[in-house]
């Protein structure tokens, strides 16, 4: 498989079929029971996109700038959180009077200081920002994955595969543990036990180094598969299925690696159905339509059908995530660009990788 240093639209497109499927799910639309999927979709591409920066900074240029990729995570992540969070304090004690000011300030505490995957199982709280869970886990993940990372550029390619696979069995084990131990809530919401998905996209990341050749014809074969194995995830789970924050949610993880692979084969159908216009354009703002989809959605989906309010929330959703990007991701981005390391993509040899877009 030939994998040119390029910026891929396809996963962007990938992104965006994430942040559909959750809101959908959020905004209880019939068939879309399973859309909490979306959010494991986002892990195992996180995992992916981060592993490939900070090997590719590391080969280029023998380290890798610990406070420089933790202070780009920071500028990337946390400004259009607290945008967000502003909104919400301004509106929130209006829209839910029966909370108090400060029950809500404490609630946008717990997601500014990304604590929420945490506070959602022992306090239960901040249930009317609890989207922000996941933003938790990916940057406690953030935190600690730079580290390992740099233990294993100490190691040869095979046994950093090996060393990411001893990690994801264990944390996988870890999961099944839980399963039969504590409530489904609890296993649904933590750091770790949701490792699994963001190791397996670390563990893509490595082997795209080392994959060989592969035809658009298996790229299209085992794109549909995994898309028909995605497609009756979403339509067939529920809260609290049996198993299916074990079984199900492996085969959605298994399914989105399969899809990586198949849409960087650039005439695949896979990169082409995943390439269109719209999809790439609300994959590229898909983290601010995260944010701004979850609380107006418990907002309307309490008096209003699904048919009224999935089309309310998708306007404010987009209409807070333009805005976003344009006042803050933006500017915020090309600041990041001007004081941040030169980009490694742009000195390393094809045969070393993919380059993705920092994000």
């Amino acid at each position: 498989m030939d994998f040119p240093l390029r910026y891929n639209p396809a996963w962007n497109g990938l992104r965006a079929v994430a942040a559909l499927l959750v809101i959908a799910d959020h905004c209880r639309v019939p068939g879309f029971a399973g859309g909490y999927f979306g959010v494991d979709l986002f892990f195992v591409l996180s995992g992916f996109l981060i592993t490939r920066l900070l090997v590719e900074e590391f080969e280029a240029h023998g380290r890798i700038d610990l406070p420089a990729f933790y202070w780009r995570r920071l500028l990337r992540l946390s400004p259009p959180l607290l945008f967000m969070l502003a909104f919400y304090l301004a509106l929130a004690p209006s829209a839910w009077p029966q909370l108090g000011f400060w029950e809500h300030a404490r609630d946008a505490a717990f997601a500014a200081f990304y604590l929420s995957d945490y506070t959602l199982v022992l306090l239960h709280q901040p249930l009317l920002l609890l989207h922000t869970w996941s933003l938790a886990v990916e940057e406690q993940f953030y935190l600690i994955w730079p580290l390992v990372v740099l233990m294993l550029t100490r190691l040869t390619w095979r046994w950093r595969i090996t060393v990411l696979i001893v990690l994801y069995g264990l944390a996988a084990m870890w999961r099944i543990a839980e399963h039969g131990r504590v409530e489904w809530n609890e296993i649904y919401f933590r750091l770790d036990t949701r490792l699994c998905g963001l190791i397996l996209g670390a563990i893509l990341a490595l082997c795209f180094l080392r994959l060989g050749s592969l035809s658009r014809q298996s790229a299209d074969i085992a794109g549909l598969f995994a898309g028909v194995a995605l497609f009756v995830c979403v339509t067939q789970a529920y809260w609290q299925i049996p198993g299916g924050l074990i079984w199900m949610t492996a085969l959605v993880k298994i399914s989105t690696v399969v899809l990586l692979i198949a849409s960087a084969v650039p005439d695949s159908r896979v990169s082409a159905v995943l390439s269109v216009r719209p999809l790439v354009a609300a994959g590229t703002i898909s983290y601010g339509l995260y944010l701004w989809h979850y609380t107006v959605a418990v907002y309307f989906r309490e008096t209003l059908p699904w048919y009224q309010t999935f089309p309310i929330v998708l306007a404010v959703a987009f209409a807070g995530a333009t805005t976003s990007w344009f006042l803050i991701e933006q500017p915020l981005r090309r600041y990041r660009r001007a004081v941040g390391p030169a980009r490694p993509a742009a000195v390393l040899p094809p045969e070393t990788g993919i380059a993705v877009k920092a994000s």
